[in-house]
């Protein structure tokens, strides 16, 4: 196509009939067609149809005149053949003259039409531009930049490389991908690229290019869907000479006329010697071509086999309040550093995952091979895991490559715990558990206590303090309860009453003791960190409490997230919520029991013999002749003794029920004692212990085998087998 040609082509499309006001004052408006890549000392030729665009206003338009300005080159050179040949525009609407090397004059006769004035010349190094100088005429002058950057070299081809590969010592993998970006359009066009692994590299490039291999290319911009495969081969000289460290990448003949670049992906390297032994440390090539400057590029690194466990970020958690999502992230140090039949299992350290639905987890996470056990709180990640879709399975790991696993998880910490929360990776892939710190904790609240201490059997009694200190301001909500009670509930306490006050801070509160707990209720939050006092708690104790110390606990909505949900009824002061205690502070040793009041026991004298005989109700103690109420008797050759009878004899001895008729406790020197019809299990101070006969109540009265009672109250006794009677004997204290 003859200039002309393409000048009316041009023209056409920037002939556009707008409704656009007229504009006041006269004045062009110029500009460049097209841009092009620019190399210094590389002509731009008419063929390239570049033209400076010089629209008049709609006023000027109608200007008969012919209109006169000039155009000056800066770092660039007109060339005089081309404006000879081509002296005017379309339809003599421009006539343009080479005056010299920097300096145009054209002359525009028709304004209706857009004057197009071609640039053709050779740009220099430098920022090659045009002015144009329009002073006496009507178009607006001003400076023309031919590129966006400086024109410096004449290199039309540069190398970058993507991310480092890791590689494994035994050499197999693949290097980074290698881009090749062209500055000008086409310069790849029957190129080849080599690229080199240096001499002293452990590495080689794969066999399989001896022959010559296909490799993954991808064409970007201007060369997108261009090419799609390359051939890549080893290096050979004249002489026949094959080099396994350079390979040879062969571009076609590409014709985009718009600049591009082209990835070359998963090239391949492997250890030159046999047995892999290769070196840890970067691997670096050098990337050559024609009009191209020698680039050297780190592209993998070789690396022991192993595996890495990173947190995307380390959060900040509040014990007891919220959650916060994190994200882990497994990745191969090198290829085969996983083997995908063993699972990974993540568990947690002063926290837990903060999974609302266990069902919603896994369905939300099936496609990464993820699944949780809450009641566990473990989390699988089956490296072995495939996904179907459309009849197609693809797998999770892949064998050939550095694999990666991501998940997000949400964690949180429970109200006694104090971090940092740690999540810890297990499996037979590792040969340690391997932890990443995954969030730091600051206490909600911390509590002191003085303890009190109390004596069984007796009511009303008081003292002990619990203190509890915000750490900051707002840290125990509006609307929240703080519940406070005895952490052992099967023993007999009761709290019958306390006083609770603020004594720093802006908090306000309300309180009252219920069905044996403190419940204080936040009413205001605080501005500022504030202190919750509770003092003299008014404790009623039954007999069957034990001498020691018992652990009160600290729970509610107000402490923990997790005590949100209540179960259940209460049906008396011993049965609470116990959800409200699911995420509780322990008051450990809270409360001590003393020494068993003894006082009112009913019967405080020490008996030091008494003899009973089998069948017959008439006993003797200290040789003083009694009846009892029951006799002795002999059953599967087991002497079975009434345990009230003998325990009412030697003092300091109490009785009680627990679980209503059936069970009898006997108390005496700080020993507890349970009986429970139809069993043949002495409960002393907690330990079960077997008997050889089974517990019996006969008419109201309890029989034990005559061993464990005497056992059972510290006594000692002797069986007289002729006359079938049996003395029990206390030693005075």
């Amino acid at each position: 196509m003859k200039l002309r040609q393409k000048l009316a082509v041009v023209l056409a499309s920037a002939m556009v009939i707008t409704a656009v006001p007229v504009t006041t004052m006269a004045a062009s408006t110029n500009s460049f067609n097209k841009t092009l890549s620019i190399v210094a000392d590389k002509e731009i030729t008419t063929d390239q149809e570049l033209f400076l665009q010089v629209k008049y206003s709609d006023n000027d338009k109608t200007n008969k005149d012919a209109d006169v300005f000039f155009i000056n080159a800066t770092d660039f050179e007109f060339k005089e053949s081309s404006y000879k040949e081509h002296a005017s525009t379309v339809a003599t609407t421009a006539k343009v003259e080479w005056l010299s090397k920097s300096q145009l004059k054209v002359t525009v006769t028709d304004k209706t039409q857009t004057a197009l004035i071609p640039v053709a010349g050779t740009p220099k190094k430098g920022n090659p531009a045009i002015t144009v100088d329009g002073e006496d005429s009507l178009v607006t002058s001003g400076k023309y930049s031919l590129t966006g950057a400086e024109v410096v070299t004449d290199k039309l081809l540069a190398a970058t490389a993507g991310d480092a590969k890791n590689i494994s010592v035994d050499g197999y993998g693949s290097i980074a991908d290698i881009t090749i970006e062209e500055k000008v359009a086409d310069s790849l066009s029957n190129k080849e690229v080599t690229i080199t692994l240096p001499n002293s590299s452990d590495l080689i490039f794969n066999s399989k290019y001896a022959k010559g291999a296909d490799l993954t290319v991808e064409g970007k911009r201007g060369l997108a869907g261009k090419v799609t495969t390359l051939t890549a081969k080893y290096y050979q000289d004249e002489k026949g000479n094959v080099d396994n460290k350079k390979l040879v990448v062969t571009f076609p003949k590409m014709t985009a006329g718009t600049r591009g670049s082209v990835v070359l992906k998963g090239i391949e390297v492997q250890s030159e010697d046999k047995k892999g032994n290769v070196g840890t440390g970067e691997v670096k090539v050098t990337v050559k071509a024609e009009k191209m400057e020698d680039t050297k590029l780190v592209v993998a690194n070789v690396t022991e086999y192993g595996v890495s466990f990173k947190v995307d970020e380390v959060e900040k958690l509040v014990s007891g309040k919220g959650s916060k999502e994190i994200e882990l992230a497994i990745k191969e140090n090198a290829v085969d550093s996983l083997d995908s039949k063993k699972d990974i299992y993540f568990t947690i350290e002063e926290g837990y995952f903060d999974v609302e639905s266990q069902v919603k987890f896994n369905e939300a996470n099936a496609e990464k091979g993820l699944s949780i056990n809450k009641d566990l709180d473990e989390i699988t990640l089956d490296l072995g895991h495939k996904n179907t879709k459309d009849g197609k399975t693809t797998p999770i790991f892949t064998a050939d490559k550095i694999n990666e696993f991501k998940f997000k998880v949400n964690v949180a910490t429970k109200a006694e715990q104090k971090g940092p929360v740690v999540v810890v990776a297990s499996s037979k892939n590792f040969e340690e558990d391997m932890k990443v710190e995954v969030a730091t904790v600051t206490p909600a609240v911390k509590v002191e206590t003085e303890a009190i201490t109390v004596k069984a059997g007796l009511k009303d009694q008081v003292g002990g303090k619990i203190v509890i200190k915000e750490t900051e301001s707002e840290s125990l909500e509006k609307n929240k309860e703080i519940r406070i009670n005895c952490a052992e509930a099967k023993y007999g306490f009761d709290v019958k009453d306390a006083k609770v006050k603020v004594t720093g801070g802006d908090i306000q509160i309300d309180s009252e003791v219920k069905n044996g707990e403190i419940i204080i209720k936040v009413t205001r939050t605080s501005d500022e960190a504030s202190t919750i006092t509770i003092s003299d708690l008014e404790i009623t104790t039954d007999r069957t409490v034990p001498e020691g110390t018992f652990d009160f606990q600290v729970g509610g909505t107000a402490i923990s997230t997790l005590n949100n949900k209540k179960t259940g009824e209460v049906k008396d002061s011993k049965d609470v919520y116990t959800s409200q205690y699911k995420d509780a502070i322990k008051l450990a040793d809270f409360v001590k029991v003393g020494t068993k009041n003894t006082e009112d026991l009913p019967n405080a004298a020490v008996a030091k013999e008494i003899v009973l005989t089998a069948g017959s109700m008439a006993y003797t103690v200290n040789g003083e002749a009694k009846t009892a109420d029951a006799a002795v008797t002999i059953k599967d050759a087991r002497t079975m003794v009434p345990v009230r009878l003998v325990a009412d004899e030697f003092g300091k001895v109490d009785f009680g029920t627990i679980n209503g008729v059936g069970t009898v406790t006997v108390f005496k020197d700080g020993n507890v004692l349970q009986f429970q019809n139809g069993s043949n299990i002495m409960n002393k101070n907690g330990i079960a212990i077997p008997m050889d006969a089974k517990c019996e109540i006969v008419n109201g009265r309890t029989f034990i085998p005559v061993k464990y009672v005497a056992d059972g109250l510290g006594i000692s006794y002797t069986w007289d087998a002729a006359t079938k009677s049996v003395t029990f004997t206390n030693y005075a204290k």
